[in-house]
């Protein structure tokens, strides 16, 4: 398969794939695999070397595997979501440490992320900016700084506010978080920053992008949505029942995601959201007092 390297824009392709379905089958293997990976952590490990043993062995062949390319990074990112996540040592208490545990922890899982994507770039010859990673117009601009303005209260206070009724009343049940801390929000955008960048350059960027000759644009774009809800499910629910909502809105948001991510031919917007959103989790994880 050929990448979009050298392309201009978008790679448009009518439908879901221009080729043979018989054709697709090793791509929504491969979706498939990373799928169940996402869901049953502990074959994660098992997954990502299976994948990366296969890449580098058809590389020797002068083969760079897309669909092999576009599923590495999200794979890898799951293998460090399998090992579960440390609460800060001296609970709410420290909460402004810019080295607490959430923050270090899932800084260290956006740079495993973001290697591997990094390392692929460089191997297929083409660039970041195919993936979405570009400011993007203007009015992109300003678009993703008022979502950062405007969601990131509206994050912060859902919980306390709706109880279970939230989406992360969900994850984590009714809570009440420690705001009284101006300095939390640096260790905050650490964390949710290193999230929203690995993550959306990871799916709306990489898997997107790189599952488009094998699945076509619509294709490609579920193919991501469908595996970033589920590596949306996992052991930080309420109760079992939570993780169906959570995965499916998880779902649709991730395939809103790409069409914006397509129709901007940028991740800026879909970053801004992504970090407004997560900065509650690190509070959560490290500032929660009740």
């Amino acid at each position: 398969m050929s990448g979009l390297a050298g392309s201009s824009g978008p790679r448009r392709i009518a439908g879901w794939s221009g080729v043979p379905f018989t054709s697709r089958l090793p791509a929504l293997g491969l979706v498939a695999v990373v799928g169940i990976a996402a869901v049953v952590r502990e074959t994660a490990p098992f997954v990502f070397v299976g994948i990366l043993f296969i890449y580098l062995f058809t590389r020797r062949f002068g083969t760079r595997s897309t669909a092999l390319a576009a599923v590495l990074p999200a794979a890898a990112i799951l293998v460090w979501r399998a090992l579960p996540q440390p609460l800060a040592t001296a609970g709410a208490a420290d909460c402004a440490n810019l080295l607490s545990p959430p923050a270090v922890w899932r800084f260290a899982e956006a740079f495993i992320g973001l290697a591997a994507i990094a390392l692929l770039v460089l191997d297929r010859r083409t660039s970041l900016a195919e993936l979405g990673f570009r400011r993007g117009s203007r009015r992109v601009q300003l678009l993703a700084l008022g979502t950062l303005v405007v969601v990131t209260p509206i994050a912060l206070n859902a919980g306390t506010l709706l109880g279970n009724a939230s989406l992360g009343g969900l994850f984590f049940g009714t809570y009440t978080l420690d705001l009284t801390q101006p300095l939390a929000f640096v260790p905050a955008i650490v964390f949710a920053a290193s999230n929203a960048f690995a993550e959306e350059l990871a799916y709306r960027g990489a898997m997107r992008t790189w599952l488009v000759p094998s699945l076509g644009v619509v294709g490609a774009n579920l193919a991501q949505a469908v595996v970033f809800g589920l590596a949306h499910t996992g052991s930080d629910f309420v109760d079992a029942q939570s993780a169906i909502p959570v995965m499916l809105a998880m779902i649709v948001v991730g395939f809103i995601g790409g069409v914006i991510a397509r129709r901007t031919n940028s991740l800026t917007v879909l970053v801004a959201f992504h970090l407004a959103a997560d900065i509650p989790i690190y509070f959560f994880w490290a500032c929660r007092i009740g």
